[in-house]
């Protein structure tokens, strides 16, 4: 059932309701997967939060904008990466073929002194391997956000934990970004990749450099928002080849996504 086919109706607010949603477990995490190209096996997946609240399942448009307005942004990353933690023990504890998961941080936590070892606290109540985890994180605009970031992202890879920078190329700190810190995985955000009736040649010259340059640093590259067939084509081209997008699948509730990772196959001897 696509997203966009749950959200009719007027949205609650969010904010009044937030305490007592969380408290219901009205928040649920969904899995979209990622896709490994060369051979279309599941190879990851993000976790996205739907709020279902009276029956329906509103999606994160409709609320996170109001919760970054406040704090609460911040307990729900926190609810959200606990939730996670707790699948990945019950999937391994299984026998699945356990793929790592992506988790969104909000930018408000870089206002947080303690956020690191916040993290660490949440991911050390479960017992295994720190390779399933990946916390991804979005371009900072100040050099003192940078200075958190740089602290956050260097304190998660010494402790095994992988990181993410999201939508990368939206923001003005791009380059920097990827020079002065050790991040795992780049991704690039939907807008670089070509479209039906696009106009603009320079974007499939962009998105060829910019997986080229961060391959050349080492960094995994991954584009987002993949829909059609001509964008597949032209990331094998450029020798990127994770992917996540409706052509593959849309973010699937805990069910769905467990189905998928029983196809995949045996628990992974190694994971990169």
């Amino acid at each position: 059932m696509a997203d966009s086919s749950l959200n009719s109706g007027r949205v609650p607010d969010v904010r009044k309701l937030f305490p007592e949603a969380v408290k219901n477990k009205e928040f649920k995490v969904f899995y979209q997967p990622k896709v490994f190209l060369k051979d279309y096996r599941l190879c990851g997946a993000e976790a996205l939060c739907r709020w279902v609240h009276d029956g329906r399942i509103i999606s994160p448009g409709n609320f996170i904008p109001a919760l970054e307005q406040g704090n609460e942004i911040c307990e729900l990353d926190f609810y959200m990466l606990d939730q996670v933690c707790q699948d990945i023990c019950a999937w391994l504890a299984d026998g699945r073929r356990m793929v790592r998961v992506s988790i969104n941080m909000s930018r408000r936590h870089m206002q947080n002194e303690k956020l690191i070892n916040d993290i660490f606290d949440v991911v050390g109540r479960y017992d295994f391997p720190r390779k399933y985890i990946e916390i991804e994180l979005t371009e900072t605009t100040t050099d003192v956000d940078f200075k958190d970031l740089s602290r956050v992202v260097n304190a998660l890879t010494e402790q095994g934990i992988h990181t993410s920078v999201d939508d990368f190329g939206m923001g003005y700190s791009s380059l920097n970004l990827i020079r002065d810190l050790p991040w795992n995985t780049l991704k690039i955000d939907r807008s670089f990749l070509p479209e039906d009736g696009d106009n603009k040649p320079n974007k499939a010259v962009i998105l060829q450099h910019l997986i080229a340059m961060a391959q050349s640093m080492g960094i995994e590259c991954l584009a987002e928002g993949v829909e059609t067939v001509e964008q597949i084509s032209l990331l094998k081209d450029n020798q990127c080849y994770i992917a996540q997008g409706f052509y593959f699948d849309m973010a699937l509730p805990h069910d769905e996504f467990e189905k998928r990772l029983i196809a995949a196959g045996q628990p992974e001897e190694s994971l990169s």
